[in-house]
């Protein structure tokens, strides 16, 4: 039953940029304190189950079986925030407001790092890039670190330069993590890596880790106005970041 999981979350990202749509019944949100992962049964600890892997792989379907705008194609790569976690219609999440033809690879739990999402089967960032751009891609925006804020920092780093080196050709900007008030100071350590790191692969990274956004209850995943705010907050700065007038924020 694992491997049939990993085989089904691993199909996930190639038939939803594939245009497959299916709706995805959201359960369970994070705890208020502990910032759990979506869907994560507490009552198990920090145990990722199958059937939460399942539940993730879903709406990471339906949330990349929409492609919003047009233009320069844009791919986002992400977690929770990118899949819409939350919302009654994920395709009101935060990349709709991107410029651009924007795709959308959203899983919850995920990240640079395998981290426990490993579980669910090859679907950490660098694991899912291959498939991702095989629709080509003029722009990839990068958006991840909270569920790495919980993983040891020599993993994460490894995940994100194997990353940046799947993208080496392309135009990417690294958003920085946002802020999440329960994981705030470990958070602050993955930023720290991404903006060096980044620097080092000559690629815009984006601080993003300034706004106070409108959270859900669980004060982890946003409101349908905090993907707004967010969204159009990213894409004026990445058009700034862009600019040979207007510096990048951050």
């Amino acid at each position: 039953m694992l491997t049939e999981v990993r085989h089904a979350a691993r199909a996930t990202i190639v038939s939803a940029l594939a245009g497959a749509v299916l709706v995805a019944t959201l359960a369970g949100c994070a705890n208020k304190d502990d910032g759990v992962l979506p869907g994560q049964d507490t009552s198990h600890g920090t145990e990722v189950t199958q059937d939460m892997c399942t539940r993730l792989a879903a709406e990471s379907i339906s949330r990349a079986s929409v492609v919003t705008g047009a233009g320069e194609r844009v791919v986002v790569i992400g977690d929770s925030w990118a899949s819409g976690f939350g919302l009654d219609d994920p395709g009101l999440s935060w990349p709709r407001y991107l410029d651009g033809e924007v795709r959308v690879s959203g899983f919850g739990g995920t990240g640079y790092a395998r981290g426990s999402m490993a579980t669910c089967g090859p679907i950490s960032f660098p694991e899912r890039v291959p498939d991702v751009i095989a629709q080509g891609a003029d722009l990839v925006v990068l958006e991840g670190g909270i569920n790495d804020s919980k993983s040891d920092i020599a993993d994460v780093e490894k995940g994100f330069r194997a990353t940046l080196d799947e993208l080496k050709g392309y135009d990417v900007i690294v958003l920085s993590s946002p802020r999440v008030n329960s994981r705030a100071k470990a958070i602050r350590v993955v930023n720290k890596m991404m903006r060096r790191v980044s620097a080092e692969y000559g690629v815009t990274y984006i601080n993003v880790f300034d706004l106070k956004l409108p959270m859900l209850a669980d004060n982890t995943h946003l409101t349908v106005a905090g993907h707004r705010q967010f969204g159009e907050i990213v894409a004026r700065r990445i058009a700034e970041s862009r600019s040979e007038t207007v510096p990048a924020h951050g």
